[in-house]
């Protein structure tokens, strides 16, 4: 197995960090209206979003590796896409609804918007990788 292929199994992993953060953040705004930790009603689609593309991503991550197929390749062109407007998006709301879910930790404005920077940097070089020549021949797209 190439290098890539593991670099783009490893970054389809790396999602379900995603569906982790954002089902902290959606429970503390479910269980926590009022605390000082809740996502401004803004943000709720955006993490229900992160949600979504994180709980899919070891599923993907498990069938690359195991039964790759062009049915397959074309499933995770898709959710990378839609994972990187979703980066994008939460992205732009920083500036215009700034969230710090723990400051103490450094997810403060630009601790939020280094994460969604450095998932996008990663979701987009999958996307790269996804159309490289021996990625297409190990899901057998021809």
């Amino acid at each position: 197995m190439s290098l890539k292929i593991k670099f783009l199994i490893f970054a389809t992993s790396w999602m379900f960090f995603r569906a982790i953060g954002s089902a902290v953040f959606l429970s503390i705004t479910i269980l926590a209206t009022d605390s000082p930790r809740s996502a401004p009603p803004e943000w709720i689609v955006s993490l229900i979003g992160d949600f979504i593309v994180g709980s899919m991503a070891l599923f993907l991550a498990y069938y690359a590796y195991k039964n790759p197929t062009s049915i397959l390749w074309g499933i995770l062109l898709a959710w990378n896409i839609l994972g990187i407007f979703d980066l994008f998006g939460a992205i732009v709301l920083t500036f215009i609804v700034p969230y710090q879910p723990l400051p103490e930790i450094g997810l403060n404005e630009i601790g939020v918007r280094t994460v969604l920077s450095i998932n996008s940097l990663i979701q987009i070089s999958a996307i790269i990788i996804l159309f490289n020549r021996t990625t297409l021949n190990y899901f057998k797209v021809n």
